[in-house]
């Protein structure tokens, strides 16, 4: 153990004070800003649109007037030369002249470098006069009217398969849910990306510089494996307990400013739909996800001769890990036969199993299967990683990784045939 704890030490600390894992945490958070800065300048520069209205109509100008909010707003002129003399002046964004014989048209006059004018609400409502006007014509009641444009009510709800049971599920709640599944999915792919490579880089780089050699005489390679392992994992909590400080002391910043630019986006978000079983299944399969993909980094980066042949070590883990993200994005959308058996597969299934729980497109107790399934294939690939890593991490290639595989192989069915018994 005092050896392990050695190799533990050294992978950790090293890492933790290079310029790699110091970008590998700030990166995200610099983009996180700069496209929260980004996002909330947007709202701060917002302004009203301001439009001219020219017309001869009391009741279309009313209407205009009425439909002003807080993104546009409808400003009535006498002529359309002193709504072009404000426009020109920059007091309007655009001018709108309406002409109600022989029939009511409009045209509508935009200012290329003012605000943005909603045009289909402008339609809404010149179409909503129009209405009026033929009614008016026709001798329509406003009773009559009414029931002449009523659109029947639908009324829409998602239900869920739990146990034979129908389940209740609102919209909210599943884009509440499936949207914890793809943070989820995302985080993994990026750890995967970062720290799978930093792993393999560590036995690649070791095994180039030809010092194993010497390493290994002093420690076990089962040591030195699970010492590198439990030294990433470490990397990976730091970086996560750094994430979660910066998160809850933004969210406190955010709810002291005078306008949050999140609570938009907070109403299409039902919390109540993120249950605490799901936040643990969640972490559960982030925790598996990475470390098998970290196990794997091992296998590969044992595999290489030199440090030239570090990045294809690092090939299959993001190929894989691409598949998976990419997996997780098109279910969100809808699950097909393929989508549904890839979920239940070890490597995809970490992105793509909290995906379709969140949305409620499985029940728990698929969910937790997946997970059993991918908890024992880690227990598995473990174990199969650490017996091919005893043999390659002193053995040397240069016809690459699929042939140091294969030499691998071979020398591991022929350390398990028995021995002749000496006569």
């Amino acid at each position: 153990m005092k050896k392990m704890d050695v190799i533990f030490r050294q992978v950790f600390f090293k890492n933790l004070k290079s310029k790699t894992w110091l970008w590998i945490v700030l990166g995200p958070l610099v983009l996180a800003a700069v496209f929260g800065g980004v996002f909330w300048l947007m709202n701060q520069t917002n302004q009203t649109s301001k439009i001219g209205v020219v017309t001869s109509s009391p009741a279309l100008t009313s209407t205009l007037k009425a439909s002003s909010d807080d993104d546009q707003r409808c400003i009535s002129y006498s002529s359309t030369a002193a709504a072009k003399r404000a426009m020109a002046d920059e007091d309007l964004d655009g001018v709108l002249t309406i002409s109600t014989q022989p029939t009511t048209h409009a045209s509508l006059i935009e200012r290329t470098d003012g605000n943005g004018i909603n045009q289909t609400q402008l339609q809404s409502v010149l179409a909503q006069a129009h209405t009026k006007e033929v009614a008016a014509q026709l001798k329509l009641s406003t009773t009559q009217l009414q029931s002449l444009f009523a659109t029947p009510q639908l009324a829409t709800s998602s239900v869920s398969v739990d146990r034979g049971k129908l389940v209740s599920r609102s919209a909210k709640t599943q884009k509440s849910g499936a949207m914890v599944g793809f943070i989820l999915g995302m985080l993994i792919y990026t750890f995967v990306i970062s720290y799978a490579s930093m792993m393999a880089q560590e036995i690649g780089t070791e095994k180039g510089s030809r010092i194993e050699e010497s390493i290994l005489t002093a420690i076990t390679p089962q040591a030195q494996f699970f010492g590198k392992l439990l030294g990433i994992l470490a990397l990976m909590a730091v970086q996560m307990a750094i994430y979660g400080v910066v998160t809850l002391a933004g969210g406190l910043l955010l709810q002291r400013l005078p306008k949050n630019p999140l609570s938009s986006l907070m109403t299409n978000i039902d919390l109540s739909g993120i249950s605490l079983n799901m936040l643990i299944f969640s972490l559960v399969f982030f925790f598996v996800g990475t470390l098998t993909y970290t196990v794997l980094a091992a296998l590969t980066g044992s595999l290489v001769a030199n440090q030239e042949q570090i990045g294809q070590a690092t090939t299959p883990i993001v190929m894989l890990g691409m598949l998976g993200y990419f997996g997780a994005l098109i279910v969100a959308g809808g699950t097909s036969p393929i989508l549904n058996i890839a979920s239940y597969i070890p490597f995809l299934s970490t992105m793509m199993m909290p995906v379709r729980l969140g949305a409620g497109q499985v029940t728990a107790v698929a969910g937790w299967s997946a997970l059993g399934i991918n908890l024992v294939f880690l227990i598995l690939f473990t174990w199969l990683t650490v017996k091919f890593y005893q043999t390659n991490v002193l053995s040397y290639s240069d016809g690459g990784m699929l042939k140091a595989f294969k030499r691998s192989w071979q020398l591991q069915r022929a350390a398990r045939k028995p021995k002749p018994v000496k006569s």
